[in-house]
């Protein structure tokens, strides 16, 4: 999106007076703002309401975002160890095979981002109750929805979690999943009433009612899994809430939710709206692409060949889905059409005859094998993210908005619950029109396994599939380089770093 128009929407929208350059990752999160050196007025507290939503740039795009985690805890994503390269001191190894711990960056980054979000919206709250106006009043219900968003990552990655409603609370212990679960249904439900029904190009990327209810629908969706009791009528009727508007449509390409323009988009619900200059961290091409890509789109700097695809996940699409196209694989070209080159591919050692090798010589060429996760990975191995548009000339942060929710999650939402509830007809309708739209074949019967199949389709590389996963009972199952792993993994450890700071914290069992 072009820079000045997006942060002119932002600042009209009361998202933003200021963006910061970055996000401190290693921020403490229990704030030590006080009362006598926080916002006193009302126009200083709405100068800084964009703070809230400042802070989703540095989960859902970069290293530790949702995208990564969720991704490569599964059989979605993995990171292998290519040489040095991204050996992290086998942090990744260790989430994509199951060896969560406490210790790892992994988490405490999450953490931070979770509860540093919530920190920032217990401020501004704690600030607009002072207040008493009407619009003090919605500021409020806006950012409690925010707040429940927040919640609802919390619930699902750590499982038991503080309950924090004051930005000064100190040392507060920990709630049960169920205690998380009621209270983020609590506050969508009271305070989700309250948001405007307005969608413009004003209100983009901000809570309004629909998110409300995508996010309660999220929530109602995973209530077996949080609580022990399912909810899939209360998910039905939380997604009627949102198409039965008329406001939400599927975008005709699929592609078009995933450009730098995503304005016009009919489809995405919600979403975070990245700037290289002013909102910093959509860095998905670098942690993706090989180091020659940096010909391909003209980057100022070099990508850092990361992530990739598994390849039975990549093998999960029909030859005639458009969205086979979320991937780069294949031969790889300069912004001229000729063909790149990887000098340093992995050649015949004969001092080591049975090392890696790679035979598809030096053409960059990436293939959906990978060799093997680690230590040994072949450079060129795995199909990439393509899924998000690679501005020309970029550096390290794109332009390119990531959805947090989108209308076809919605359908495909509300599809599984019916189909939960035994009502394959109306879910079936709801599954191929999202099918239709990415020109598959259209689907005759539902299992579980199609059902995942298809969010796998739909979703990739866009922070669902764990979560998806785990619904489903496949997330312990055993896929490529990993094992079955115990049950207990469903829950990410309480980082050690949380534990020694806050004695009334309690770790995850099995950690």
């Amino acid at each position: 999106m072009n820079n000045s128009y997006k942060f002119l929407f932002l600042v009209l929208g009361c998202l933003l007076i200021q963006l910061p350059a970055c996000t401190n990752l290693d921020e403490e999160v229990y704030s030590s703002v006080t009362a006598d050196n926080f916002f006193q007025t009302e126009e200083q507290l709405l100068a800084a309401f964009g703070v809230a939503y400042t802070n989703l740039y540095s989960g859902m795009g970069n290293k530790y975002g949702l995208i990564s985690i969720q991704g490569s805890s599964t059989d979605e994503l993995c990171t292998p160890t290519r040489g040095g390269d991204w050996a992290d001191g086998g942090e990744w190894i260790r989430l994509h095979r199951h060896d969560f711990s406490p210790d790892d960056a992994i988490y405490r980054t999450l953490w931070n981002f979770i509860f540093g979000g919530v920190s920032t919206t217990n401020q501004l709250i704690n600030g607009f109750e002072t207040i008493e106006t009407d619009l003090a009043d919605f500021a409020i219900s806006e950012l409690r929805a925010l707040r429940a968003l927040y919640y609802l990552w919390a619930v699902d990655l750590f499982g038991n979690v503080p309950i924090v409603t004051a930005f000064d609370a100190e040392n507060p212990p920990t709630n049960t999943r169920l205690e998380v679960y009621e209270f983020i249904e609590k506050e969508l439900t009271e305070a989700g009433a309250k948001l405007s029904k307005e969608v413009t190009s004003a209100t983009y990327g901000r809570v309004n009612y629909y998110v409300a209810q995508t996010i309660l629908a999220k929530l109602y969706l995973n209530a077996e899994v949080y609580t022990g009791t399912p909810q899939w009528e209360k998910a039905a009727m939380a997604c009627d809430s949102v198409i039965n508007s008329g406001v939400y449509n599927l975008m005709p390409d699929f592609f078009d939710n995933f450009t730098a323009e995503p304005l016009n988009s009919s489809e995405i619900i919600m979403g975070v709206p990245y700037d290289q200059v002013n909102a910093l961290g959509n860095n998905l091409h670098y942690m993706s692409l090989h180091y020659q890509n940096q010909n391909t789109y003209g980057f100022q700097g070099t990508p850092w060949n990361g992530f990739c695809t598994l390849q039975e996940y990549y093998e999960q699409y029909e030859e005639n889905d458009q969205r086979i196209n979320s991937f780069l694989a294949g031969i790889q070209y300069d912004a001229d059409g000729n063909e790149l080159e990887d000098e340093l591919y992995e050649k015949f050692d004969p001092q080591n005859p049975t090392g890696p090798r790679d035979p598809d010589g030096p053409v960059l060429t990436f293939t959906p094998e990978i060799n093997e996760l680690e230590p040994g990975a072949l450079r060129q191995a795995g199909a990439r993210i393509g899924k998000y548009e690679f501005q020309t000339g970029v550096d390290s942060d794109l332009d390119t908005d990531i959805p947090i929710f989108r209308y076809s999650d919605v359908l495909l939402t509300k599809a599984e619950a019916l189909w939960r509830q035994g009502n394959d007809a109306e879910a079936l309708v709801l599954i191929n029109q999202v099918r239709t739209r990415a020109g598959a074949d259209m689907m005759n019967e539902l299992s579980e396994e199609s059902m995942l199949a298809e969010r796998a389709r739909e979703f990739f590389a866009e922070g669902h599939r764990r979560t998806d996963m785990i619904r489903f009972g496949k997330f312990n199952d055993a896929w490529w380089e990993k094992d079955p792993s115990s049950p207990h993994t469903m829950l990410f450890p309480i980082p050690t770093e949380q534990l020694q700071s806050n004695p009334n914290l309690k770790q995850n069992d099995g950690y």
